[in-house]
């Protein structure tokens, strides 16, 4: 009995795809959201203000990190919370460059210390079941979500002011178009589920709700790109072009596909 092992070949790209290729690798500008690695939020029973990361964490953030290091980023950005600059710290490692820590990257606040992780579970769950206009009032006893949204975009706006993009709005039309006067730059942000949840929907031009987290959901040490695109006369919009991206972990071991 023999036995015969046969191999197929993938066909090659026609046009279309080769065309549209090319085009997503113009060098344009490009923001990538990563969230931080998991955190250690009751070390000894009792939740922290600001954790660490587990080793878990660690090598997610590591995971993370080779991948990133591929994109020829010019600048990042990181949250001042430890868990966020755990994560950054393998990647500002593997680019050599000097992270720069935004206070508004911060996450939205809440108000858990001290509790046991199974009465910090009953806050969260209690505050998510209210009517959902009451969510603009954040989480209880922390800040509003309005607060954390201008906190959020202030900050998102200010940096990429830095490499030369500035929103302009057009309230008649209701839509913001960006305008660029330098060389296309790659940022990377190192923040939280709700702070890259409130950029991601600033810059795709989406109206805010209170559960931006949920909306646009990233999971641990995961990341999202989005790219500038040009449209119009003048001016650029931001297109989506990669989220909640796993692979790195799923090819460290750290993730089931």
């Amino acid at each position: 009995m023999s036995s015969q092992t046969s191999s197929t070949t993938a066909p090659l790209p026609g046009d279309t795809a080769t065309r549209e290729t090319r085009k997503r690798a113009e060098h344009t500008a490009r923001v990538l959201l990563l969230r931080h690695g998991e955190p250690d939020w009751a070390p000894e029973g009792a939740s922290v203000p600001d954790p660490s990361l587990t080793p878990f964490g660690r090598a997610q953030a590591a995971a993370a990190a080779e991948r990133l290091a591929e994109e020829d980023i010019d600048a990042i950005y990181v949250s001042p919370y430890r868990r966020a600059q755990e994560t950054a710290a393998p990647l500002v490692k593997a680019t050599g460059l000097i992270p720069q820590t935004i206070p508004g990257l911060a996450e939205i606040s809440v108000a858990v210390d001290g509790l046991s992780q199974e009465a910090a579970d009953r806050y969260f769950v209690a505050a998510s079941q209210r009517p959902l206009a009451e969510h603009w009032e954040g989480w209880p006893g922390a800040e509003t979500f309005h607060e954390f949204h201008t906190r959020v975009t202030e900050a998102l706006e200010s940096l990429l002011a830095r490499h030369g993009f500035r929103p302009r709005r057009d309230d008649e039309h209701d839509f913001t178009q960006w305008d660029l006067d330098a060389e296309p730059s790659r940022i990377a942000i190192v923040a939280h589920g709700g702070t890259n949840s409130v950029a991601l929907a600033h810059l795709l031009d989406v109206r805010p709700v209170p559960w931006e987290w949920l909306r646009f959901e990233s999971e641990l040490a995961a990341f999202s790109v989005v790219q500038a695109r040009p449209l119009g006369p003048t001016g650029y919009v931001w297109s989506l072009q990669n989220f909640n991206e796993v692979d790195p972990l799923v090819n460290a071991g750290l993730r089931r596909r």
